[in-house]
C-alpha cells in the first residue's frame, strides 16, 4: 500500500528514507489531500515548518520547551486558545521528527490525552511523522539524548513505518554508494580517498562561488558579513513586509528569509524557496547578483548556475496554524550564500558546495553536509577525516528492527 493511501485511510504513519528520496515532496502531497481546517502541519525547526506551510511543533503544542513538570505542561496546554487547537486537530504532521526528543514526544501524548479527554494514543489524533534518524539528532544536554522512537508511547502511536529507498536528488551511482556508507557511519578507505581527492577541486563557474557549509552558525554569520563587506559598491537594502509586525520576531525564527536583506553587486546568493522547478529555480539554487534593475524598484538581477538571468521579485512566505494563516512575510526569496549552516541546509540541494567538517560534533552531521551536493564533481571537502563520520548505534539498531519487521519499502509516488 502506498503511503498516501495509508494516510487517507486514517493510519498513523512514520515514513523515512535517506536524503533525496522524496520525503519533502511526499509530505506536501499528503498535506494537499487532507482537510486544512483540522490538519496541523508542523516541524521541529522553523525553516522546515515554513517549507511545508506550517509552524514549529513547539508553537503548536503550547508547552514551551517541555522541560517543565507534566502538570505544568498540562496547565499551559489547557489555556483556552491552545486547548481549542488541540481539540480541533484531527491530523498532526511532524516533519524532521529526528530532532524531536523522546521525553518531549511522551509529554505531547499525555497533553493530547488530557486536553482531548481521550485515552487513545495521542488522544485519538492521527500522526504523520517524517524524517531520517540517521540525519541530525535531537538537541539535548550531553548524555541525555533520546530519540523519538525511544519514547514510551511510540509503539502505540505509530501503526505503520515505511522506508523510501529510491534516490532522486543524485544520479551518480558512485556518489550514492558513498553517501549510503556515510549514512550508516561507515567510512572504508575507498570513500576516504574519494572525498579527500576533492580538496582542491575547481567547482566555481560564471562568477558563482561555492557555498561553504559550516557546522557552527557563528562561522556562517562571520563569513557572510565579511564577504559582503569586501565587495565594492553601494549596499542595497530590502526590508520585509510582515502582515502583523507584532509577529515579526516569530517570523524571523520560522522563515528562511530575513526581516532585512542587504545586497551588493557581486553578492553570492541562493534561492530560499522553489520558484520554478522546471527551470531549476529551486530552494538552494545558487547565483550571483549581477546588477539592480532601476526600472523595476531596484530589484536584484541574479545569474544562476544554469546561466539563466532573472530579476528576483518578492515572494510570500506563509506560516499557517490549521486552516488559518497566522502570518505572512513578503520578502525577496534570497539569502546570502557564501556560507550556510549544516542545520539550515537540511532539505536543500546545493549546486556547488565547499564543506568543512573539521569541527563536526554531531552524529549524522557529516552525512547531512555531504548529501547536500548534487555529485562528487560539484563539491569540495577541505578537511575530511574518517573520524567525523558517525551514526548512533541505537539508531542503526532501530533501522535494523524496521527491516526485520519487514515493513513496507516503496517509492514515494502515489
Amino acid at each position: 500500500m502506498k503511503v498516501l493511501e495509508m494516510v487517507k485511510n486514517g493510519e498513523s504513519v512514520f515514513f523515512t528514507g535517506s536524503a533525496g528520496t522524496g520525503k519533502s515532496y511526499l509530505l506536501k502531497q499528503i498535506i494537499s489531500v487532507l482537510p486544512p481546517v483540522s490538519t496541523f502541519p508542523t516541524a521541529s525547526t522553523g525553516s522546515a515548518a515554513c517549507h511545508i506551510g506550517g509552524t514549529t511543533l513547539h508553537a503548536f503544542a503550547g508547552i514551551g520547551s517541555g522541560a517543565a513538570p507534566l502538570d505544568q505542561c498540562l496547565s499551559l496546554a489547557s489555556r483556552p486558545h491552545k486547548a481549542a487547537q488541540w481539540r480541533k486537530c484531527r491530523c498532526l504532521i511532524i516533519d524532521e521528527i529526528s530532532m524531536v526528543d523522546a521525553d518531549y514526544f511522551d509529554k505531547l501524548d499525555a497533553v493530547a490525552k488530557s486536553v482531548r479527554k481521550s485515552k487513545k494514543p495521542f488522544g485519538g489524533i492521527q500522526l504523520v511523522l517524517c524524517g531520517d534518524f540517521l540525519q541530525l539528532p535531537p538537541v539535548a544536554k550531553e548524555g541525555e539524548k533520546k530519540y523519538c522512537f525511544q519514547a514510551k508511547c511510540w509503539k502505540w502511536c505509530v501503526t505503520r513505518s515505511v522506508e523510501l529507498t529510491e534516490i532522486y536528488r543524485q544520479n551518480d551511482k558512485q556518489f550514492i554508494a558513498l553517501l549510503q556508507n556515510i549514512r550508516i557511519g561507515r567510512c572504508p578507505p575507498a570513500v576516504t580517498k574519494l572525498l579527500q581527492a576533492t580538496k582542491h577541486q575547481p567547482i566555481e563557474s560564471g562568477g558563482i562561488k561555492a557555498t561553504r557549509l559550516y557546522t557552527h552558525t557563528a562561522d556562517v554569520e562571520a563569513t557572510n558579513r565579511k564577504q559582503l563587506g569586501v565587495l565594492k559598491g553601494e549596499v542595497h537594502k530590502f526590508p520585509a513586509h510582515d502582515s502583523d509586525p507584532g509577529l515579526s520576531s516569530q517570523l524571523d525564527n520560522l522563515c528562511p528569509v530575513t526581516a532585512s536583506l542587504q545586497l551588493k553587486q557581486g553578492a553570492q546568493v541562493m534561492l530560499a524557496k522553489n520558484i520554478d522547478v522546471s527551470r531549476g529555480l529551486v530552494n538552494g539554487a545558487r547565483g550571483v547578483v549581477i546588477k539592480f534593475d532601476t526600472s523595476n524598484r531596484g530589484l536584484p538581477v541574479v545569474r544562476f548556475t544554469s546561466g539563466l538571468e532573472m530579476t528576483v521579485s518578492p515572494e510570500k512566505f506563509l506560516v499557517k496554524m490549521g486552516g488559518g494563516v497566522m502570518a505572512v512575510r513578503r520578502q525577496l526569496p534570497l539569502r546570502l550564500a557564501w556560507a550556510i549552516s549544516v542545520h539550515k541546509s537540511q532539505g536543500m540541494t546545493l549546486d556547488c558546495v565547499e564543506i568543512s567538517l573539521g569541527r563536526a560534533f554531531e552524529d549524522g552531521q557529516a552525512y547531512v553536509a555531504l548529501s547536500r551536493a548534487r555529485s562528487l564533481k560539484t563539491m569540495r571537502v577541505t578537511d575530511f577525516q574518517p573520524s567525523c563520520v558517525r551514526a548512533h548505534p541505537q539508531v542503526l539498531d532501530f533501522y535494523r528492527f524496521l527491516r526485520r519487521m519487514r515493513h513496507n519499502y516503496i517509492s514515494p509516488v502515489s
